[in-house]
């Protein structure tokens, strides 16, 4: 997102993200700025300001809080605790209050149980006097010149006195390319598959002139008239990104003979066609969700997964746009971000309504060849003290279902939202809880007394409904599939995880 804003006239002031190796990829490439490695929930208003140099008028604010939660290609667990982050942006966006912001998303998004996120959201912005483009929609990367089929939800929003509603962009835009082939898009890239070295050094020669209009401007031979992006100073001799993947000779006959524009077979790995555009890249899972690589297409001509560099390409980033020198964050980097030619798309749309007009800068960006780590990078996330935090959030459930003049229950129902609000009005840091685990932890728990006390006290637990948009309820003590306890003045349990569940004949119920 960077890059397209930057293109379109913006300068990027401040950038946060947790990752340290995101971190270091944005600060190399962008060292005209600032670059925090934290998360935004613990980011307050005057830390920013600090960031900013004091500045205090903010023009724009874009984002893409975590969306694995509403994606897809997983389950869209609404109480995946990365969506949470939707609501960090909101945060932002009423404490910065900037002229105008974007949010992107998946279109995952719009669907399901999720639509409620998106929605409280959109409310929580026009209740704080943005005027928000409605409907939103989803773009197509492809239709904004990018040889890529990459769909992303978008949320337009400006200050009520900052200007006109903005217009979403459409395709023709005026500098938008006509979708190069894949083929078109990194057949100047250099011949790697006859570079031994490739397998230990991550950068190389070009060894050919570009072939298309798209491969001269990524590669800087020609300039882009609406690119109002600062000049960079690198070496443009040389390919970055272009570190090799050894494959078991198998996989190299089972490549070789798939057919171009089909799936591999038995590998779910897609074989490019060189004369069609890619289907979206993926970023694979961080180390707190598993580290698992995601499937890397296929080279058309060559029986062996595309680089970081030719990702690259098929996503729209230049060639002096430097990715972390290692595959998996390369290719992670790239999956995570959303195309730069839609970017600089939305960028413009956003200066029309400002009524701003962009202007080349003049002062040349000098690129570094090395990344610097972020030294107190955030590297693990620590286990949620329980005994601290649940406590608050089944309390602030019960409560709000709770009649205390007339001790009975009015609504003994909770759903995901409810939860997601509790979590957020009590303050407390339940940050990696799970919409399929929120109940079964304190289930399982040896401090299960503890976490349950607010209702046990007032004579009630929980059962666990996870049918429809409720995901559990509250219940008198006793309740047949509810959690019992048989000591609720007590603070200890059994050891028997066994013991800690509801047991119906020789059946645990959690």
């Amino acid at each position: 997102m960077s890059v397209g804003f930057e293109q379109a006239g913006f300068d990027i002031a401040l950038a946060v993200d947790r990752d340290g190796y995101h971190s270091a990829t944005h600060e190399r490439n962008f060292p005209y700025g600032a670059t925090l490695c934290r998360s935004i929930s613990d980011l307050t208003l005057e830390q920013i300001y600090e960031s900013l140099g004091g500045v205090r008028e903010v023009d724009l604010v874009f984002g893409g809080p975590p969306c694995q939660g509403f994606s897809t290609m997983g389950q869209r667990d609404a109480l995946d605790p990365r969506n949470s982050l939707v609501g960090q942006f909101v945060r932002i966006i009423r404490e910065v209050r900037p002229k105008a912001f974007v949010m992107e998303n998946v279109p995952g998004m719009l669907a399901g149980s999720t639509r409620a996120i998106l929605d409280d959201a959109l409310a929580q912005f026009e209740s704080s006097g943005y005027r928000i483009t409605r409907p939103v929609r989803v773009l197509d990367a492809s239709a904004f010149g990018v040889p890529q089929k990459r769909k992303r939800l978008i949320v337009l929003g400006i200050r009520s006195d900052c200007g006109s509603e903005i217009v979403y962009p459409g395709p023709p835009i005026q500098e938008a390319l006509a979708p190069p082939t894949v083929w078109e898009a990194i057949a100047d890239l250099p011949k790697v598959d006859e570079r031994e070295e490739l397998f230990r050094v991550n950068g190389t020669p070009y060894d050919s002139e570009p072939l298309s209009d798209y491969a001269r401007i990524m590669r800087g031979r020609a300039v882009n008239a609406g690119d109002f992006s600062h000049p960079r100073v690198w070496d443009s001799t040389r390919c970055t990104g272009c570190l090799r993947v050894r494959h078991a000779p198998h996989a190299v006959a089972l490549y070789a003979a798939t057919p171009n524009g089909t799936m591999v077979p038995s590998h779910k790995l897609p074989k490019l066609d060189p004369a069609g555009i890619a289907p979206t890249l993926r970023a694979g899972s961080d180390s707190s969700h598993g580290s698992y690589t995601a499937p890397r297409p296929i080279h058309p001509f060559k029986p062996r997964c595309i680089t970081v560099r030719e990702a690259a390409r098929l996503h729209g980033f230049p060639d002096w746009f430097g990715f972390y020198p290692l595959k998996w964050h390369g290719y992670r980097q790239i999956g995570n971000a959303v195309c730069p030619p839609l970017a600089h798309a939305l960028g413009a749309a956003i200066l029309r309504a400002l009524r701003i007009r962009p202007v080349k800068p003049r002062r040349a960006i000098e690129l570094a060849d090395e990344f610097h780590l972020p030294p107190e990078r955030p590297r693990s996330l620590k286990r949620i003290p329980q005994i601290l935090h649940f406590p608050p959030v089944i309390e602030k459930l019960f409560l709000d279902r709770f009649d205390e003049a007339n001790g009975r229950l009015t609504a003994p129902k909770f759903s995901f939202i409810d939860v997601q609000k509790a979590i957020a009005s009590t303050g407390v840091a339940l940050t990696w809880v799970r919409s399929d685990t929120f109940l079964s932890e304190i289930a399982r728990s040896r401090n299960v007394l503890r976490l349950l006390d607010p209702c046990l006290r007032r004579g009630y637990t929980i059962q666990k409904l996870g049918n429809g948009k409720a995901i559990g309820q509250f219940v008198p003590l006793g309740h047949p599939n509810g959690l019992e306890i048989k000591s609720p003045s007590k603070h200890s349990v059994a050891k028997s995880p066994r013991k800690q569940g509801v047991a119906s004949g020789q059946k645990t119920l959690f």
